[in-house]
């Protein structure tokens, strides 16, 4: 599905990954020590108290060898230890990382932090919970904490010194955290807050609501102070703290919505990313400002008469970019912008690439024909869509896909660039590099499930190394494996995809298939040994004998500019030209049986799969979750309408042909092939109807069909007992009409 301009719902439904640090033994879980050793130092031939101490995974290795690999259920996907956004110390010896965890008897995730010392090769639990963690200097650490329900919804900022302890709360906020950074001598953070309601009644005025947005600044100093002094006054005393924080957005007009901010240390200067509003719709409505100041002054000052007082002082300047544009670094120094931004000349699907620019040229008033004049194109050569970027003493640093793997490339600014070679690891959406050239990230590869990795740096790269090594305790389970393949599109267009096999594959035997195609398009699938999805059971099903294959369809990211425009004006169809290339190319290999086909996916994914399960016969089951029916729909409905591949909109006469030969329904007639169809309720991205719309034509005509709409869930969601009745769902559909098996989709996934 068309999603954000930096990657969208794709991206936003893999923020919602989950962790464990359990070992699964039969139904029950049980808690394992956390392994001293990294992975620069295994030795597989540990006796049996060494086994113990790191988490008894050598005893599952072992009693799977002795009978045989045992097959993921969906609770064993749902208990997979997965991290979220590492951190690494500036002195490059500790990594700080966050783990997801998933317990079906809790209605969310819990998110317990760890340390790991690379010196000591050891592991500590630094926290209960939390999410962002970043360093203040190497033996302390910062983190955000959520609340673990809406009502009433909080988040908070603790720093954590040498380790220790819970840690001490900088500020309790009454909203939601989304992004933070250490700054003077607190933090700024940006996050929503309580809109007031309308005395004339409750509603929502489309498009034109008030953003909730808010960008603060809290000092750590003058916080711990003031809780030190709350405590020498009797609750009665009413005691009234000296200012700590203060919204830095009060300056903005309050039709402006801070979608992001960036500092620099060097200059004391606070860039604000805005949009016109609120609402998707206006994402590419960007406006830019900046503040220069010492928070330490403005609360000095807020003491003897007001915040409002203090802030009066400050001046907010406008920075003069292009439409679309925002900034997403700053130079060392203070004096140049990273922006990033669309490439005029590419109209159908512009890339958005990165620019430099001196801060002083971005504060001088420009006519906008003129401002592209003062910009250098840095990424144009590399030709790739950006995922992450950092700039550091070092230099700039990208992330992005190449092919079926994310790689790190350094970028020069007279526009060259060096891609290094990370030994087939794949940074998953994201990295954390330092001013001493350290690197650590989430990575994926084909023949190990996702770690922590670190990067030392070396002459031609950095030395990468796995740090943390909680999978091991699944080796008794078989993910099958998993490699590239190409093949050439009905066009001569070459695709690149992942086939993934069962463990004990025969190439003389024929398998089911079932196509699993990424959300997007702007999205990839990538080479790594696990899929991460939480709503499709690769897993179970590959070790149940089917051969999954996930295509990069073109519109897709890893193959420059001109692969991404493939499918403008052409969604659905092109996109199906190498969906049933890709099903050809693997028959013509003689393993395929070509009578029991299927396609599940979720977003664009979905789309896809409903797509070819109404336009063609080549599938006998189809599931879609989050799927579009109609391009109509989506467009008077979406909250990205404005994100789709087609020309003009479904209201113009000249363009209302492509909308509906690309939706799914439109070959309602035809139509035959059994669909699941999975849905949030408040899916704001894809609306709800679109899955009504297609189980209402499906049951008028007779055709095998099943709708879960999910309440309260929206387009991305982390809910274990959701989670695991979705996959269950698809897994008993799929066993159903590609193995022959009963169909009931209530039917445990224990019981065989």
């Amino acid at each position: 599905m068309p999603l954000t301009q930096e990657i969208g719902c794709h991206k936003a439904s893999l923020i919602f990954i989950r962790l464990s640090i359990h070992v699964i033994s039969s139904n029950y879980w049980r808690p394992y020590i956390v392994s001293p050793v990294c992975d620069s130092s295994l030795n597989f031939n540990r006796t049996f108290t060494e086994a113990l101490e790191i988490g008894e995974s050598k005893m599952h290795r072992d009693s799977a060898n002795a009978v045989g690999l045992q097959r993921p259920t969906i609770k064993d996907i749902l208990r997979l230890p997965i991290y979220y956004r590492p951190s690494i110390s500036p002195n490059g010896k500790k990594v700080a990382y966050t783990q997801l965890k998933l317990d079906l008897r809790e209605p969310i995730a819990t998110a317990p932090c760890y340390i790991y010392d690379i010196e000591s090769q050891s592991t500590i639990q630094a926290l209960e919970a939390g999410s962002e963690m970043a360093w203040l200097d190497d033996n302390t650490f910062s983190v955000v904490r959520h609340s673990r329900s809406e009502n009433p919804r909080w988040s908070d900022i603790c720093i954590v010194k040498n380790m220790v302890g819970e840690g001490e709360r900088i500020v309790s906020h009454s909203g939601r955290i989304n992004n933070y950074a250490p700054f003077a001598k607190g933090f700024v953070f940006l996050s929503t807050k309580s809109g007031e309601s309308s005395h004339i009644g409750n509603f929502i005025h489309v498009e034109n609501e008030p953003s909730t947005n808010a960008v603060y600044y809290v000092s750590i100093e003058r916080s711990l102070d003031n809780q030190r002094l709350a405590g020498e006054y009797f609750k009665e005393e009413n005691f009234a703290a000296p200012p700590e924080k203060f919204e830095l957005s009060l300056l903005l007009d309050e039709r402006y919505h801070v979608t992001s901010f960036v500092v620099a240390f060097s200059t004391n200067t606070i860039y604000l990313n805005c949009q016109r509003g609120p609402d998707l719709v206006y994402e590419a409505d960007t406006i830019c400002f900046k503040v220069t100041l010492d928070p330490e002054v403005i609360l000095d000052a807020a003491r003897n008469s007001s915040i409002e007082e203090a802030m009066s002082k400050l001046s907010l300047e406008r920075v003069w970019l292009p439409e679309a544009f925002s900034i997403k670094a700053v130079s060392p120094d203070g004096h140049t912008l990273l922006v990033q931004g669309p490439v005029p000349i590419h109209k159908k699907q512009p890339r958005h690439d990165l620019w430099l620019i001196e801060d002083s040229e971005a504060s001088q008033q420009k006519e906008p024909a003129n401002i592209y004049a003062y910009l250098r194109p840095i990424s144009e050569k590399r030709d790739r869509y950006i995922l992450d970027v950092h700039w550091t003493r070092k230099g700039i640093y990208i992330l992005h896909y190449n092919g079926t793997e994310a790689t790190i490339t350094q970028l020069f600014e007279n526009g060259d660039f060096e891609t290094y070679d990370l030994g087939g690891v794949s940074p998953d959406f994201s990295f954390q590099i330092t001013d001493t050239g350290y690197i650590v990230f989430k990575g994926l590869s084909s023949d190990a499930l996702p770690e922590v990795y670190v990067g030392t740096p070396a002459e031609n790269g950095w030395n990468i190394m796995r740090v943390t090594r909680s999978t091991e305790a699944f080796s008794h389970l078989d993910f099958g494996t998993a490699e590239s393949i190409k093949w050439t599109s009905r066009d001569g267009t070459e695709i690149e995809g992942i086939l993934r096999k069962p463990s004990d594959f025969d190439s003389s035997k024929k398998y089911p298939l079932i196509i699993f195609p990424h959300g997007g398009p702007r999205g990839c699938s990538v080479l790594s040994l696990l899929s991460n999805d939480y709503m499709r059971p690769v897993h179970p099903l590959c070790a149940r004998g089917i051969l999954i294959l996930e295509p990069n369809y073109r519109g897709g990211l890893g193959r420059g500019q001109e692969f991404m425009e493939l499918n403008h004006d052409n969604l659905g169809v092109g996109d199906m030209w190498d969906i049933e290339s890709g099903i050809d190319h693997l028959v013509l290999q003689g393993y395929v049986d070509e009578t029991r086909i299927g396609s599940m996916g979720g977003s664009q994914g979905g789309y896809l799969s409903a797509f070819i399960g109404m336009h063609t016969d080549r599938c006998v089951a189809v599931s879609v979750n989050a799927g579009v029916s109609s391009w109509y729909l989506y467009y008077i409905t979406s909250d990205m309408r404005h994100s789709i591949h087609l020309e003009g909109t479904p209201f113009d006469e000249e363009s209302r042909e492509a909308y509906r030969k690309s939706a799914p329904i439109s070959a309602i007639h035809r139509a035959k092939t059994p669909m699941l169809i999975q849905h949030g309720e408040k899916d704001e991205r894809i609306s709800v109807i679109s899955a009504h719309e297609l189980h209402r034509a499906l049951k008028h005509k007779g055709v095998p069909t099943e709708l879960f709409v999910l309440p309260d869930k929206g387009h991305g969601y982390l809910s274990p007992r959701e989670n695991y009745a979705v996959l269950l769902q698809n897994y008993r559909w799929f066993c159903h009409y590609l193995l022959g098996e009963e169909l009931d989709l209530f039917k445990d996934d224990l019981d065989s």
